[in-house]
């Protein structure tokens, strides 16, 4: 007797309405010309066998006694990679992604189905895939050579780029296993990018390099873009995934969810994203009695409600605004025990990937209310609020810290931005002024030049 694992506690179903489908399909068709294709997935599915102890795996090599569970980390997966494209692929961890893409690189065998690769493929699957730790840096390069199948003379005419690309040091002719994860994924990427590839895997592994040398890998693979060269790209950045592929995909439970335009792949996932934390949200609160949203202090300070009002639209309270919208967040208590000293109140927004898009400061006097015995309400006016089309939520709390008291709100609130005016990128749109100055340069440190601009900004 068998038993099926499943991934995650909390799940919520999703629904994609014809329309969408038949949006995505246009754009990444089932059918695609042989000559147009990269890589080929056929009825792939990948089942792993659980079994409660190590030794049980041994005997049912020999019989079928022992019980054991099945892990679908796949299942019957058909798709395409159409040549040329930079392919965002996106879903939760333990969604499927790295097992897609482990048998895409031949790492993985699939239990069933069958993987087409037309081209040389160079993959960062893992920060120590295809090193040997005990040998050095310059070492696993030539070492890179031969699971590459790549003659060694011409490995050794790729050295130099790669050595500059990695930009490690002295430190690539000492062993691996002596390298930060950092300098694993600089020597790796380097590696994987100063091969000629014709498809390039990269699965989260710049996550973990500074800034500078994210900026730098993404400058590389926009050149293997514009070469004609096909990417397979896993983020959990949405912000990375929108700006830079193409086209992406969604995996959920092994299963694929949707593929084609970025654009709206991103927005199917972000709104499963949010449901999928609201329902955790909810579960905890049945799982713990609302210990952590509900106020442990309700003797001294209660809420009883958050607002978020439209100034456009009767004061209306929602939660869907349009760009540039007024929007007041009302936040109504009541205070049962006098509270000596200043109470301040906070708010954050955050977007869907948990960033902080704006926070107040704790110690801002402006944000003081009132701490008398009673209801009271108290509000932030956001005006012409500028942030661009996505889903985001505010958090809130009071501070009294000198009497080392925390109220946080009962509940955090939802703010979705749905339309947009402003045509440009970001999270936020910063308003700006141009000014063309046609002087000659020698002419434009003049006092007037700058003046003008003073005027200007009056």
């Amino acid at each position: 007797m068998t038993k099926k694992f499943t991934r995650n506690s909390v799940d919520v179903k999703v629904e994609i309405t014809e329309d969408i489908k038949k949006a995505l399909n246009e754009d990444w068709p089932d059918k695609i010309p042989e000559e147009n294709i990269a890589v080929s997935v056929n009825n792939v599915t990948k089942m792993y066998k659980i079994y409660k102890k190590a030794w049980h795996r041994i005997i049912n090599a020999f019989s079928s006694k022992i019980n054991y569970g099945e892990f679908y980390a796949l299942k019957d997966i058909n798709i395409k990679f159409p040549k040329g494209e930079t392919i965002g692929i996106l879903g939760v961890n333990g969604s499927g992604k790295s097992t897609l893409l482990k048998m895409i690189t031949g790492v993985v065998k699939p239990t069933s189905g069958t993987i087409d690769v037309k081209g040389r493929i160079s993959a960062m699957l893992e920060l120590t895939s295809g090193f040997d730790k005990e040998l050095t840096g310059y070492e696993n390069i030539l070492l890179k050579a031969t699971t590459l199948g790549i003659p060694l003379d011409e490995m050794e005419q790729r050295v130099p780029a790669i050595i500059e690309f990695a930009d490690i040091g002295d430190h690539l002719y000492q062993p691996v296993r002596t390298y930060s994860s950092g300098m694993k994924s600089r020597l790796g990427f380097a590696i994987s990018a100063n091969v000629n590839p014709d498809i390039l895997i990269v699965d989260e592994v710049l996550a973990v390099g500074d800034d500078t040398f994210k900026l730098k890998c993404l400058s590389k693979m926009e050149e293997f873009r514009k070469e004609g060269k096909t990417i397979l790209f896993v983020s959990h950045s949405l912000f990375t995934i929108k700006g830079f592929c193409t086209k992406a995909m969604w995996i959920k439970d092994g299963e694929l969810i949707a593929k084609g335009e970025t654009a709206m792949v991103t927005k199917l996932y972000e709104d499963y994203l949010k449901e999928i934390r609201t329902a955790k949200r909810i579960k905890a609160r049945e799982e713990q009695g609302n210990q952590e949203e509900i106020l442990e202090k309700k003797d001294i300070l209660e809420f009883i409600k958050t607002r978020m009002l439209d100034i456009n639209i009767n004061n209306r309270n929602r939660i869907n605004f349009n760009y540039g919208s007024t929007v007041i967040i009302e936040i109504e208590y009541e205070v049962k025990k006098p509270i000596e000293n200043d109470l301040i109140c906070c708010f954050s927004i955050r977007d869907i990937e948990e960033r902080e898009v704006f926070a107040t400061n704790k110690q801002n006097k402006d944000n003081i209310v009132d701490s008398s015995i009673g209801r009271h309400i108290f509000r932030f006016i956001l005006p012409n609020l500028r942030l661009l089309p996505g889903n985001y939520k505010i958090a809130g709390e009071f501070w009294n810290n000198e009497a080392g008291l925390h109220f946080k709100f009962a509940s955090l609130r939802r703010l979705n931005i749905v339309s947009n005016e402003y045509k440009g990128g970001g999270v936020y749109a910063i308003p700006y002024k141009t000014m063309r100055d046609d002087y000659l340069i020698e002419e434009r440190e003049q006092e007037g030049t700058l003046d003008s601009i003073k005027d200007m900004l009056v």
